[in-house]
């Protein structure tokens, strides 16, 4: 009985010790359509525990998430390794001008750190992180475009949505 136990905790540690070195030796370019922005901003699709130990050892210090719904564990774990944890529920079928506001009004804030962003597809993320670069950064509009089309080309509501807030953004200059 005692043997079967032990080896029972042997296998167990066993796999936590591999879990342990594979989170350490894991790129980040494994994180699900993990998308490099710029040398401080990256986006991804939804981050898994083990990507959190990654975001960390490649010291990223926020982690935005654009997903609706209850996002706590993620955050507890997340704040546990002394990153920042935010949350903009953007709504798929109609993300708002608001939405990006509050994003904006994020990324000020952290203007100073590495910032991923992230929903479940790299979608959202993709397109707000496009719309940061061509409205805040002035970053032409033909390369962050680029960027986001290795995830994806918006289009119906996305594209009326970043119409809306290209335009908004210049009227207001």
């Amino acid at each position: 009985m005692n043997k079967t136990v032990l080896n029972f905790g042997l296998i167990l540690g066993g796999l936590s010790l591999l879990l342990i070195v594979d989170a350490q030796s894991m790129p980040i370019e494994k994180i699900k359509n993990f998308n490099q922005v710029s040398e401080s901003l990256a986006s991804s699709g939804m981050l898994e525990t083990k990507d959190f130990d990654v975001l960390n050892k490649n010291n990223y210090q926020h982690v935005i998430t654009l997903l609706p719904g209850n996002h706590k564990e993620e955050k507890l774990a997340i704040e546990a390794l002394g990153l920042t944890f935010e949350q903009i529920e953007v709504d798929w079928r109609k993300p708002t001008l608001n939405d990006f506001k509050n994003f904006v009004k994020l990324m000020t804030e952290y203007q100073d750190g590495k910032v991923i962003v992230h929903c479940y597809k790299n979608y959202r993320a993709s397109a707000f992180t496009y719309l940061y670069q061509v409205t805040q950064q002035g970053v032409a509009d033909n390369i962050a475009k680029e960027v986001m089309f290795k995830i994806w080309q918006p289009e119906n509501t996305w594209l009326e949505f970043i119409n809306e807030v290209k335009d908004y953004y210049q009227n207001k200059v």
